[in-house]
């Protein structure tokens, strides 16, 4: 059976040079869309992280990533959003500039109040950068091995201001607290959305690529051979 076609779906604000670096490193070959139409052959789709403050978002996007994203979705192939990508499958919009999110989970995207305070009473910073304790991955079918067996959870990276809340309608949650929990993986079917960065989470986050893609960095062949055929 071929390799799946694995495609990064590019965006003016997307951060993806690390990304495709520590996905060749667990042994995915990917490659990024020219356009939102490119990503139409994907097998598994890539939603990377972006830039997300006020500056970046002003810029906008086209709708035609929301487009791709929905209509990825609607196949039932597997797709991954990570960092920002995960506020593109929200209800809502990100910032006035930016196209209304695919209403793939349904939720508004929130930000942090750094009016806010943490655990110890000291005022919340956003964005929120470094790492995280989060909890309930190892309910999610594909990545469950990221915690080991004893422990409560896990320490991921994170980078953002913008967010998803802990509980989500019709969807599986793992959850992070920056002094409010917040979703920091979604999940329901082939979509997977984490608002953690793999590609900077070190040892562990090259385990939840291999995880995602498969074993000794195999795409997931044999999921995509499961999934159901549309008829266009």
């Amino acid at each position: 059976m071929p390799a799946p076609t694995v495609l990064v779906l590019d965006y003016p604000i997307a951060r993806t040079r690390r990304l495709l670096s520590a996905l060749a490193a667990v042994g995915v070959e990917a490659r990024l869309t020219a356009t939102p139409l490119a990503a139409r052959p994907a097998d598994i789709l890539v939603v990377p992280d972006g830039d997300d403050d006020d500056r970046a978002l002003s810029r906008g996007v086209s709708a035609g990533v929301v487009d791709a994203i929905a209509g990825h979705v609607a196949k039932e192939r597997p797709l991954l959003a990570i960092g920002l990508g995960l506020c593109f499958l929200l209800s809502g919009r990100t910032h006035p500039s930016m196209p209304m999110g695919a209403d793939i989970f349904r939720a508004p995207v929130q930000r942090f109040d750094p009016r806010m305070a943490d655990e110890g009473e000291r005022p919340l910073l956003a964005p929120h950068v470094g790492a995280s304790f989060v909890v309930g991955l190892d309910r999610q079918p594909t990545l469950s091995a990221m915690v080991k067996k004893g422990d409560a959870g896990v320490w991921l990276t994170f980078r953002h201001r913008l967010c998803a809340p802990a509980r989500i309608h019709q969807a599986d949650v793992a959850v992070g607290h920056h002094g409010v929990p917040f979703a920091a993986a979604i999940w329901r079917g082939a979509t997977l959305a984490v608002q953690f960065l793999p590609e900077q989470s070190g040892p562990v986050g090259l385990e939840m690529l291999r995880a995602f893609f498969g074993a000794a960095g195999q795409p997931m062949a044999a999921q995509l051979s499961s999934q159901p055929k549309v008829v266009s």
